[in-house]
């Protein structure tokens, strides 16, 4: 009989502290380990300012569609500027693929929910800027297709969508992309995507933040989001004017949550 063999799989190591991830870019914090990319806080020597750098897996370099996915995020971010969208200084292309993004200060929408419900011009405000950049997404041809609380950070009143590792062209999917719970049925089934898949995205997003009159003023709405047949969806035009309806409300008062967050340890 033949023995077992038990195959070790090596986790790389990540770049240490004080060093070069590449060269100019000295790390000061690894972020995040995902499972494509490593994501480093790191100092830009050559714009003597903090950044955040993405750098694909030794582990996934042979990969050539998540190769692709680096280097088209990339693409994206250091040629679309929107006041909404995180904002790309270099995609590097050697080797081992990167991309090198502004750093946001605020926390993410993820975070900000841990500390209660938003109201309903709160939702609606975030809503409409949300509404905003996936729009402007979509007028370039780009679907995102992982709108999330995790990918959206909140600065002082100002939603800003991060994280276009999946974002493709509008049309059939060669592969389930996306994240369970806000991934519309057709991101599953690898099927067909359009702005649509966005859309369903969004409204389980907004569906995380408001409880009680919140919810009950949402729930027609985003139970339109969320339809299992993307045609039976409502637009962002559609999206727009329902939100800037109900922008009619007090001011937002998530800027008081962030400072109350401040004080709090860091949480992403």
């Amino acid at each position: 009989m033949m023995p077992m063999v038990t195959r070790v799989v090596t986790e790389p190591a990540a770049v240490p502290i004080g060093t070069e991830v590449f060269p100019g870019y000295r790390v000061e914090a690894l972020l995040a380990r995902g499972g494509r990319v490593d994501t480093y806080d790191v100092t830009d020597l050559d714009r003597d300012c903090r950044a955040v750098v993405k750098v694909l897996r030794a582990d996934r370099l042979d990969e050539p569609h998540v190769r692709d996915a680096v280097l088209t995020e990339g693409r994206l971010l250091t040629t679309l500027a929107h006041p909404h969208l995180v904002r790309g200084y270099a995609v590097l292309t050697g080797p081992t693929p990167a991309l090198v993004m502004e750093t946001l200060p605020g926390a993410t929408l993820a975070a900000l929910l841990d500390d209660g419900p938003l109201g309903v011009a709160d939702t609606a405000l975030l809503g409409r800027q949300l509404v905003s950049v996936l729009g402007y997404l979509h007028r370039h041809g780009w679907v995102h297709l992982d709108v999330k609380p995790e990918n959206v950070v909140v600065q002082e009143g100002r939603a800003v969508l991060i994280d276009l590792g999946v974002a493709t062209r509008p049309g059939p999917l060669e592969r389930s992309v996306g994240t369970d719970g806000y991934a519309a049925p057709e991101q599953h089934a690898g099927g067909i995507v359009s702005a649509a898949s966005d859309v369903w995205g969004l409204g389980a997003t907004l569906a995380e933040c408001g409880r009680g009159r919140a919810r009950a003023t949402l729930s027609p709405l985003l139970a339109g989001c969320l339809d299992p047949d993307p045609a039976q969806r409502p637009t962002l035009d559609a999206l727009r004017c329902e939100f800037e309806a109900m922008l009619e409300e007090p001011e937002p008062t998530w800027q008081a949550r962030l400072r109350r967050w401040r004080q709090q340890p860091a949480r992403r």
